[in-house]
């Protein structure tokens, strides 16, 4: 059953940015598929709101769908017709007198929800100029890329499109985090569009601002195709004004209320643990219907769907998005223009990444790295006596730390807006089947679930580190209990996503040992092998990481793990070596990412490459226009190029940063950081190196100098000596 909407209507601010929407119509040449509704009454038109055209079932005309509360319903049945117009040319491509749905009930109305917000019109003829959409009625899953088709109010124009991300999808509404802030006046009834096939799946109804972008909440197309299917009076639909009767309370409800004057309804959705991003800002948030008067600014057009291919595989395609800055921004940064967007080699549409970090807790981690993992200054060691016979000078250079630390980096270089990371440890215990044995602890453990809260995965590692090395190596139920999470089979801890590309970096010290204990090397090896068989048939890949001498003494379960999963295998030779290593990970077979600015034709050095393909830089800027160029390489050689353009106006305020990239900008800064001060050093020594060499040359002139001085005074003195001993 649908669920009341938690709204509060509030007047959003105009500029949030204090710049104005840059729009324009999309490259594409076909025609546009929405329109403006304007109700014409007796006093004369009046435009509100966007609609859009799908087909009736069983192939009888086009409908055209809007939402109910950007069009007044009291005004709506004393119109004499509504007619939809081209945003540009606002000439009329179709007219209706009816209905062919009951209206809905406007979300800011009593009893109103985002489901039921809605109105379908059937039309006196087919509409031109214009082309029809596509319903599609299964909900979305998390993480699904969207874009919405809407009339741009600044820029005349027929259509434009803003793009985003699905956080979560109910029968009553779906929620969409957008890529950019964005001006929404009149964009209520936009359709969402699914990314990838282009099909309707929600109409746009409300939003709301919060760390510099907007969530925005749709109505699922269900509600609109149910309708279809049980048409008004045999599919020809009623007159408007046979509805004034029910209209008359919601109009004064939903269009006399003052916007600005707060209603707070509390929201029953309850928050996903699988997703902290799915319903906590909708509590605490404000939330607007997008309508007429709703005010929703940005500063420009967010990127496009724009993915220049670059002729890889036949099933491979390599596709390339700039996310920021926006093509035109003013920049006024000194650091340069920060750029970010994502790169990935792949078949369909952009993926997202669900991660499992499995990490080997057994005994031997417990060993030191012969380097200085936590960088305390000092290198633990081996040390031997005591209670417990065995132990280290600096616990925090074990192999375990090694491993935590690498997880640490691993996490600073994804986007949690398109990669889930959970973590898994293993190690496990022998049963010794006594009569009196107990059941053995589980030799997996899911630490985290699949989440895009990293902190969560951080203070979970910090625990991990905190309880210590224990037991035996079960790799084989770590790989099942990876492979469980990923697909959210029974006992899974995590939300699955059928649509996101499963990933487990596989990190161990050692050899398997369990299930059937030392001495059992088959058995223990063909365990891993059944896992990986089992992690294959699922779609889940592995890359496993063979840390240290033991596990490279007898890899073949690691090498076996990745190779029968399609992933890859990596030797780590110096345990230590391990936090360095994994930052060279890479699940999106890009292999770089490179950055110019063709307006001074410098090449950016401060450009990061993250694993998920997300990448971020720091391009230096010139006064006036920038035409920088982004260039991505896949692993098979092929490329795509997009090219941004931006103008660099000393003294201008920054665009506020989503709080996901607040990081990549900080470590760019730190290498920029750390670039300067390694030229600094260098031309400080060799400053310090000419000034020596001059010195030295002047210290010969000057010593030479001296020496004939010295020449001199010692002939002077030896005169003076002489003439002083004359008798």
């Amino acid at each position: 059953m649908p669920r009341p909407f938690a709204k509060t209507l509030v007047l959003l601010p105009l500029l949030l940015t204090g710049l104005a929407v840059l729009g324009g119509a999309p490259a594409a040449a076909e025609p546009p598929a929405v329109v403006r509704a304007s109700i014409v009454g007796a006093d004369g038109p009046r435009t509100s709101g966007t609609a859009f055209f799908l087909p009736v079932p069983g192939g009888s005309g086009l409908v055209a769908v809007a939402a109910a509360h950007s069009l007044d319903p009291g005004l709506l049945t004393g119109a004499r017709e509504v007619e939809f117009r081209l945003g540009r040319s606002r000439e009329t491509v179709a007219r209706a007198t009816r209905l062919l749905a009951p209206p809905g009930v406007p979300l800011s109305a009593p009893g109103g929800t985002v489901r039921g917000d809605f109105l379908v019109f059937a039309l006196e003829s087919p509409p031109t100029k214009v082309r029809s959409l596509e319903a599609d009625p299964l909900l979305p899953s998390a993480r699904r890329r969207v874009q919405i088709a809407g009339v741009p109010s600044q820029v005349p124009s027929d259509e434009d499109h803003l793009f985003g991300t699905v956080v979560s999808a109910s029968d009553e509404k779906i929620e969409i985090e957008l890529d950019a802030a964005a001006d929404l006046r009149g964009w209520g009834g936009a359709p969402v569009l699914d990314h990838g096939s282009k099909k309707v799946i929600g109409i746009l109804q409300a939003a709301w601002p919060k760390d510099g972008t907007f969530y925005v909440a749709a109505s699922p197309i269900e509600a609109v195709t149910d309708a279809l299917a049980q048409p008004l009076d045999g599919g020809s639909g009623r007159s408007f004004a046979s509805f004034a009767g029910d209209s008359a309370a919601r109009s004064v409800a939903a269009h006399r209320t003052p916007i600005g004057v707060a209603r707070s309804v509390p929201d029953p959705s309850p928050a996903s643990d699988s997703d902290p991003r799915a319903s906590r800002e909708t509590a605490a948030g404000s939330v607007a219907a997008v309508g007429p008067e709703t005010s929703v600014a940005a500063p420009l057009r967010p990127p496009g769907e724009s993915l220049v291919g670059g002729g890889g595989a036949a099933d491979t395609e390599l596709k390339l998005s700039v996310e920021r800055p926006t093509d035109g921004e003013v920049v006024g940064d000194p650091n340069g223009a920060f750029v970010t967007g994502r790169a990935l080699a792949t078949g369909g549409d952009m993926k997202h990444f669900d991660v499992m970090l499995v990490i080997d807790t057994s005994g031997s981690t417990f060993e030191p790295t012969g380097a200085d993992v936590n960088g305390n200054g000092v290198v633990g060691t081996a040390t031997f006596g005591g209670i417990f016979g065995i132990g280290s000078t600096d616990p925090g250079d074990s192999i375990l730390a090694a491993e935590v630390a690498a997880a640490f980096k691993l996490l600073e270089g994804l986007d949690p807006r398109s990669t889930r990371v959970g973590l898994v440890s293993f190690a496990g215990e022998p049963q010794d089947g006594g009569l009196f044995a107990g059941q053995p602890p589980p030799a997996a453990i899911t630490e985290e679930p699949l989440t895009t809260d990293y902190d969560r995965i951080r203070r979970a590692l910090g625990a991990v580190l905190q309880r210590g090395p224990a037991g035996a190596t079960h790799m084989a139920a770590g790989a099942d209990q990876a492979t469980v999470e990923l697909k959210g089979l029974r006992g899974a801890l995590s939300q699955p996503d059928s649509r996101s590309e499963k990933i487990v970096l596989f990190l161990t010290d050692g050899q398997p040992t369990l299930p059937a204990g030392p001495g059992f090397d088959s058995v223990n090896v063909g365990a891993v092998l059944k896992a990986a068989e089992r992690a294959r048939r699922m779609g889940v890949r592995f890359h496993a990481f063979a840390i240290g001498p033991e596990a490279l003494a007898g890899p073949v379960a690691a090498v076996e793990l990745a190779a029968r999963t399609g992933g890859y295998f990596t030797p780590v030779r110096r345990p230590g070596d391990i936090v360095q290593v994994v930052e060279q990970v890479r699940f999106s077979n890009v292999e770089s990412v490179s950055l110019r600015n063709l307006s001074t034709g410098e090449t950016t050095k401060h450009a990061i490459l993250n694993a998920d393909g997300s990448f971020g830089a720091l391009v230096p800027l010139q006064a006036g226009l920038n035409r920088i160029e982004v260039t991505a390489l896949a692993d098979d050689g092929s490329k795509a190029t997009q090219v941004v353009q931006v103008s660099y106006a000393p003294g201008t305020a920054a665009a506020v940063i989503p709080r996901e990239l607040v990081p990549l900008r900080n470590r760019l800064l730190e290498r920029k950081l750390v670039e300067l001060r390694r030229e600094r050093t260098e031309v400080e020594l060799r400053a310090v190196d000419q000034t020596r060499k001059e010195l030295a040359v002047e210290m010969e002139r000057e010593r030479a100098k001296a020496q004939e001085a010295a020449d001199r005074q010692r002939k002077e003195l030896e005169l003076d000596v002489e003439r002083n001993n004359d008798p």
